[in-house]
């Protein structure tokens, strides 16, 4: 972690006008700022600049914070990067703790390799002529930091910097076989591996003569899990596409390293790739940042199919926008910008076709429905996947899964009934609803709490505590309910606890929203509904991070 006195002396030099003006046309009002909001849509300026208090804050949206807080929620970076883009563009030097100490040495290790690797590709005929084969122009080289690996040049540049072997193994440089140290990527092409701050992290290596080597030796392998790198989590790319996937509100997933570069280079930098593995619950942060649309654009072949299945059936529970991109004759995107298809690639990526869809079109392929019992397994596998949706997306696709599985409407099973939120009783004193008693308890022995929870919650957001949340906005702090609620020593209170409790209550009501969307929205399209779920969807997120936001 970072020391407490380093981010108070960032914080001492940070000028806040200075860093939102570097994403944003500020104008002077007074002794403050003014702007549109960056972080909702709105035509007349809300969003103030106090450079007297280094603060912002939306008066629409209600996003407010520090510099710090601010390129986090710009740039979508967790607070560690965040903090270290400052630091770097103030110039102050920051101190870590002792774990952190560890990642920054490892960092700048797997830098120095990887210089050591850029200077081998450089005099290394044979890979140069593969990505040149391969359509990889040098300013992707450059860009991407493309290198390779000879087993004795990398020695050589170890045993002259006298770098520390056993924090290379660690860090899967070196791999260990009877008390020796070997080049893991030995006579490979490398593919350095950024983590989303764009720190070197790991490394690809691709062997160059697959045939003499083919029953021998993987094609492609990667750096194993370390202390930095985590295959599961992270995305070939992302740091180099990041500025385009929130500019464009879209994110383009594909298999592997030379589908990226070739995409970035054809100019469609949005592009990322998963590590050798298929996408997963862990991929869900990075891909949320900033909450883009996803699409797939994993190979033609049946691997490649079967992978987008996979993420699709994910992506669907998550109610992701966006699709997958089916390509033709087992191509890949790599393949098609090699062979000239660029224009055709970009005619694809345009109509992906929607994550249900193409999940029940797979459950259809995968059976014969000429037979009764695969007919009687495609149904039950249809809605089996349907009845992990909302309500109001399984009613909508129930007449496509009756027209792929031939099969009348009727015959599908009945939608799953989801339960809303209920109080639970118990004690002498009938508690409706802890979670609401327990925030209410806190602002009736702390009022200035009151006013922080309205800049979130009003009066309609309590479903049992109405009354009591009315007594304390209008400062009447004896009415009797108020005075039970102080005196009940069943609900908690914890220093510092309120945050907590407050992101909470806020968390649970997108749920309720989002489960109300389809019994009080019912005259809106299929469109317009997932769009407002999405939007209590990312109001969710936004808790589930510990953050709060307006409802």
């Amino acid at each position: 972690m970072i020391s407490a006195q380093s981010l108070e002396q960032l914080k001492q030099v940070i000028d806040i006008v200075e860093v939102v003006q570097g994403y944003i046309e500020l104008k002077r009002t007074g002794i403050n700022y003014q702007a549109i909001c960056p972080f909702h849509n709105e035509r007349t300026p809300s969003f103030i600049v106090n450079p007297q208090k280094n603060s912002f804050r939306c008066y629409g949206c209600s996003k407010s914070g520090n510099a710090i807080t601010f390129v986090m929620e710009y740039e979508k970076l967790d607070f560690a990067g965040a903090v270290q883009k400052l630091a770097d563009k103030f110039r102050v030097p920051l101190e870590y703790t002792h774990k952190t100490q560890q990642s920054t040495q490892g960092w700048d290790l797997l830098e120095q390799i990887t210089h050591c690797y850029q200077t081998q590709l450089a005099t290394n005929s044979a890979a140069q002529k593969y990505l040149e084969k391969r359509g990889v122009s040098l300013s992707s080289v450059q860009e991407f930091r493309l290198g390779f690996c000879h087993p004795r040049a990398l020695e050589n540049f170890i045993v002259k910097y006298r770098l520390d072997r056993s924090m290379l193994v660690q860090l899967g440089v070196l791999t260990q076989y009877e008390g020796k140290s070997y080049a893991r990527f030995s006579n490979r092409l490398i593919f350095p591996i950024h983590n989303p701050n764009g720190k070197i992290v790991g490394f690809g290596g691709r062997i160059l003569d697959t045939d003499s080597h083919a029953a021998k030796v993987a094609k492609y392998i990667n750096s194993p899990q370390t202390p930095l790198f985590n295959k599961s989590k992270l995305l070939y790319g992302y740091f180099l596409a990041r500025e385009a996937i929130l500019k464009q509100k879209q994110i383009l997933v594909t298999e592997g390293y030379l589908d990226v570069i070739l995409l970035h280079q054809a100019g469609i930098k949005h592009a990322v790739a998963t590590l050798g593995t298929a996408l997963t619950e862990q991929h869900l942060p990075i891909l949320n940042r900033g909450m883009p649309s996803v699409v797939m654009g994993y190979d033609g072949d049946r691997a490649g199919h079967n992978a987008a299945l996979k993420a699709s059936q994910l992506l669907a529970k998550e109610l992701k926008s966006g699709g997958v991109v089916v390509f033709e004759n087992n191509l890949d995107p790599a393949e098609m910008i090699a062979s000239g298809q660029t224009e055709r690639l970009q005619e694809l990526l345009a109509q992906p076709m929607k994550f249900i869809e193409f999940v029940l079109r797979g459950i259809r392929e995968r059976h014969n429905l000429n037979d009764p019992l695969q007919k009687e397994q495609a149904l039950q596998a249809a809605q089996n996947f349907l009845h992990d949706l909302p309500l109001v997306v399984q009613e909508d696709y129930q007449q496509m899964t009756a027209h792929l599985l031939e099969i009348p409407q009727s015959g599908l099973i009945g939608l799953k009934k989801q339960k809303l939120p209920t109080p639970s009783p118990s004690g002498e004193r009938a508690i409706l609803d802890p979670l609401e008693e327990v925030l209410i308890k806190y602002m009736a022995l702390d009022h200035a709490l009151i006013k922080n929870a309205l800049d979130f919650v009003n009066v309609e957001s309590f479903k049992h505590c109405q009354e009591e949340f009315k007594a304390l906005c209008l400062g009447q702090f004896d009415q009797v309910c108020l005075v039970a609620i102080m005196l009940d020593d069943r609900l908690p209170i914890e220093p510092h606890g309120f945050k907590d409790n407050l992101v909470k209550f806020i968390k649970r009501h997108c749920e309720w929203q989002i489960t109300q969307i389809h019994t009080l929205y019912t005259h809106l399209d299929l469109s317009e509904r997932i769009a407002m779920m999405n939007e209590w969807k990312k109001k969710r997120y936004l808790c589930e991070q510990g953050e709060l936001v307006k409802i």
